[in-house]
């Protein structure tokens, strides 16, 4: 059984920097602001077995800090659910499917008279909600809903007009852990479309507010870590699946003639399509990614062509209608693809020229993730991949990274020294922790 997940080791590269060194630092508080990856969310949820550990909560146990969390109780699901449902594998004869395991129940901790400790909040925040969100309002939306439960800060509340980034500056920590920005560039995964200013954060408006939540973080006397964004590859949700027509009898790709079947997809305007009668879609050029909702899609036959037995008619792309609607889709054309690398790559130089602006310690999470999908990542004699549900890196969302290790294995970064101004500092070995790569700490810390 995998209990090593990614989360821990990663923000143990951290606290390795942040501890090495001949005079090692203490810390009075730790506080941790950011996005699912933050709160300890796992396949659609978060609940108490997953918020205690995940890498803020191990994190804090090392360093010894009393760490408070809105723990959400785990309850019997209910059908229909009465709370976010957890979902997770459920076992059928010799097949696997993943489905409705569990749901989320009330927060345990909700009498708390002070802001939490762990700040981070689900519901695909964006940079600009860790500054901007100052009042929930429960039932506007899906990202209200779930920061209101944490933030507390709906008309009312008892922290109503304070930001995730006021809260956290309010307990006045010496240690501050801010993973935010993912969902600027990863949304456009399950839209199924990369847009500019629809699934896509402009570079230029998300280096503003990135600024803007790293300027406010950086105080005299305090460390900060902050995290950079993964590459699209690294996400099984959008590599699970391949764009070529699979038996499934077999899971092998059909050959005609020797070669894959590509399924099929309506065009876009760097793709245009020119459907072949009976089909009424065109097949998907190399590079096309297809994300883990096409699957029912497929089971009825979209996105297979006539003469395989499918239904000839496209996966669909996602498409906005102006002036405000958006219709999702499941497959990125290759110009997609492009786009969304390219934003990243901008969000990415934001966040090294900010970390390095207001001596914050930049962990490249980017390269680390790179990594373990291309060949996996080690730890007490235990790989993980990026496999859907198999690796062990990510849960049954294959989106949001499952927790991966135990209490101990952080500390097996230790040996990780801090290096003159402009110097990475190297990671441990592949037995210890991530091989060959880089956690890049800033020049220096605020004192």
């Amino acid at each position: 059984m995998k209990t090593n997940p990614v989360r821990s080791m990663v923000f143990g590269i951290a606290l390795a920097v942040l501890c090495a060194g001949p005079a090692q630092a203490q810390f009075n508080k730790f506080v941790v602001v950011g996005d699912s990856l933050a709160a300890g969310e796992e396949s659609n949820c978060i609940v108490e077995r997953f918020q205690e550990r995940s890498w803020a909560r191990l994190a804090a146990g090392l360093l010894q800090q009393d760490f408070q969390q809105p723990l959400f109780a785990e309850q019997v699901a209910t059908n229909p659910p009465t709370g976010y449902p957890c979902l997770g594998p459920i076992l059928s004869g010799a097949s696997i499917s993943v489905g409705i395991v569990s749901q989320q129940g009330p927060n345990q901790n909700i009498q708390l008279g002070r802001p939490y400790d762990n700040l981070g909040f689900n519901g695909s925040p964006h940079i600009k909600d860790f500054v901007d969100l100052k009042t929930t309002v429960p039932g506007r939306s899906d990202l209200d809903n779930k920061a209101a439960a944490i933030l507390r800060n709906c008309t009312g509340c008892p922290f109503e007009g304070l930001s995730a980034v006021d809260e956290a500056n309010s307990l006045a920590p010496d240690l501050v852990g801010f993973w935010g920005g993912n969902n600027d560039a990863l949304d456009a995964l399950g839209a199924g479309a990369a847009i500019e200013g629809v699934t896509l954060t402009p570079v230029d408006a998300f280096t503003a507010k990135y600024e803007e939540v790293i300027e406010a973080l950086s105080v005299s006397g305090r460390t900060l870590v902050v995290f950079n964004v993964p590459d699209i590859g690294a996400v099984p949700f959008v590599t699970t699946i391949p764009p070529v027509v699979v038996d499934p009898a077999t899971r092998q790709p059909v050959l005609i003639n020797g070669n894959p079947v590509p399924l099929l997809g309506p065009g876009d305007a760097a793709f245009p399509c020119e459907p072949v009668p009976p089909d009424q879609g065109c097949p998907l050029p190399p590079g096309t990614l297809v994300n883990l909702q096409a699957q029912p899609l497929l089971a009825s036959g979209f996105g297979i062509p006539m003469a395989l037995g499918g239904s000839g008619l496209p996966l669909p792309h996602g498409v906005f209608t102006p002036p405000a609607t958006f219709t999702p889709g499941v497959i990125l054309y290759p110009d997609d693809v492009t786009s969304i690398r390219d934003h990243v790559d901008g969000y990415n130089a934001a966040i090294a020229a900010s970390a390095s602006a207001n001596g914050a310690i930049l962990v490249d999470i980017h390269t680390l993730f790179d990594q373990v999908a291309a060949q996996g990542y080690t730890i007490g004699g235990i790989t993980v991949t990026t496999s859907f549900i198999t690796g062990g890196s990510f849960p049954t969302t294959a989106c949001i990274r499952a927790p991966l290790a135990t209490e101990s294995s952080p500390t097996s970064s230790s040996r990780l020294s801090m290096r003159p101004r402009g110097r990475t500092s190297p990671a441990p070995t592949s037995r210890r922790s991530c091989s060959r790569r880089t956690c890049r700490p800033s020049d220096r810390r605020r004192r």
